[in-house]
């Protein structure tokens, strides 16, 4: 009987702390939304790469973090952190890809022309 209860109590004590996990995840993606939507793009790479410190296999923080990159124009930093990303959840490809299509064709665009 002493088993079972304390069984329970763990299995109660990994909800909670699942639960606020969860909770503190969901207000830095609103906080991150918020700073990047109103173009407070320094303040969001910085967050992002707090929240990228404390939760590093954290896809939603890296993801974050790419975008505040990207809006900053540090294109091959947006890049790296993508590719980075994917090394650890390969299953964000549906979400990636697009992303560095994007900057591919951005950095093909950027490259300086040779003078005819």
């Amino acid at each position: 009987m002493l088993i079972i209860f304390f069984v329970i109590a763990v299995n109660l004590l990994d909800a909670v702390k699942e639960g606020r996990s969860n909770n503190r995840s969901s207000n830095k993606r609103s906080e991150l939304d918020e700073l990047l939507a109103s173009g407070q793009s320094k303040a969001a790479k910085f967050t992002a790469l707090e929240w990228v410190a404390s939760q590093p296999l954290s896809p939603d923080a890296h993801w974050a973090l790419a975008k505040a990159h990207y809006q900053l124009g540090e294109l091959s930093e947006a890049k790296k952190v993508l590719t980075g990303l994917l090394k650890f959840a390969p299953e964000e490809h549906y979400r990636v890809d697009a992303w560095l299509e994007l900057l591919d064709t951005e950095f093909s665009e950027r490259r300086p022309r040779p003078v005819s």
